[in-house]
């Protein structure tokens, strides 16, 4: 990708919202062939009584349908970093099953893996009456939610149940913040490259410092390759942590990408439908959520399930937020440096 500092980060990776608002061209609807395909693998995976993690990509094929995967699977990583994938038949399968479609089709992505100190596959993001503050993850509470980057380098969610009123999903392209902080305001750069220690939040190993001992660069480049890890609060919880709050020029920055999130040109804002997967590469896309509300009938209320990736095959392989919370080695020839 020859993505350098002090450069540039080229399409299609840097797009902004009004590039894509009038094009569905990141939207994949499945046909009725590749929806039987479907079917038939799950037939094969149910039959063999297995649930995640031990299903296999043996135990669901798709001998036409891994193939296009596969090639969205190239978009997310190299191209604009996301991609919808739509017209799952959610009503045929039950909770269960639905576990194993998502997982089965996840596996024709990239590599699942945990969510949780304690080996979570998969979260079900749902209300479950939290507030969303320092102390509880926004996926368990109907508030908007910040920007950010999750822990892995791929995210999914596969939407079961819409919101009876909002719940829309906005993205934003982090490459495309990082061109505009580097033709408007270069001199903030440099606070995001040397990056920020993050207050572990208590999901940290047992016996290891709610502090992370080093910092966690927001925009990087790594093997030609465009990097941005994202999230505003715990990056300032961690300097407070270590004894070095914000600076001007720390909250410059930070405002200034916010700003870019908030501008109805630059951000993407989509609403699921039932049978949708959104797949996300974290290193090139911030994502957020809208307020919603629900019905109070606990059957129509919003639910989605989510699985996160990691891809082997990468060339973004950085230091992410997984590694803050996990015994994850860091990844080799990374240069990282002490927060305190």
């Amino acid at each position: 990708m020859n993505a350098e500092p002090g450069k540039p980060v080229a399409a299609p990776t840097a797009w902004t919202g009004a590039d894509l608002r009038d094009n569905d061209s990141w939207i994949y609807k499945l046909s009725e062939t590749q929806v039987d395909e479907l079917d038939a693998a799950m037939q094969v995976v149910d039959a063999t009584g297995r649930d995640a993690p031990a299903i296999t990509k043996e135990h669901f094929p798709l001998p036409t349908l891994g193939k296009t995967l596969a090639g969205l699977a190239h978009e997310v990583e190299e191209g604009r970093g996301f991609q919808i994938l739509r017209g799952i038949p959610v009503e045929r399968y039950d909770y269960r099953q639905m576990r194993r479609l998502f997982w089965g089709i996840g596996l024709h992505f990239a590599t699942p893996w945990p969510q949780t100190r304690d080996g979570d596959w998969f979260i079900d993001v749902r209300d479950e009456g939290k507030n969303y503050d320092e102390n509880a993850r926004g996926y368990h509470s109907t508030s908007e939610l910040r920007y950010h980057s999750d822990g892995t380098n791929m995210v999914a969610l596969l939407c079961l149940q819409k919101a009876r009123e909002g719940g829309e999903s906005s993205i934003v392209s982090s490459a495309a913040i990082y061109n505009r902080m580097l033709a408007e305001r270069p001199d903030l750069l440099d606070v995001m490259y040397e990056g920020y220690p993050h207050d572990r939040r208590g999901a940290q190993p047992d016996g290891a410092p709610r502090l992370a001992p080093w910092n966690l660069p927001v925009f990087s480049f790594v093997n030609g390759r465009f990097i941005c890890v994202y999230d505003r609060k715990p990056s300032e919880w961690g300097r407070d942590m270590a004894g070095k709050p914000f600076t001007e020029a720390d909250h410059a920055a930070f405002d200034f990408a916010d700003a870019l999130t908030h501008d109805e040109d630059f951000r993407l804002d989509m609403a699921f439908e039932p049978g949708d997967i959104q797949f996300l590469n974290n290193f090139l896309i911030l994502h957020s959520r809208k307020e919603y509300y629900d019905d109070p009938d606990p059957a129509k209320q919003r639910h989605l399930l989510r699985l996160w990736f990691d891809n082997p095959k990468s060339q973004r392989r950085a230091v992410n937020k997984i590694h803050l919370y996990t015994d994850t080695p860091l990844p080799d020839g990374i240069d990282i440096r002490p927060s305190v």
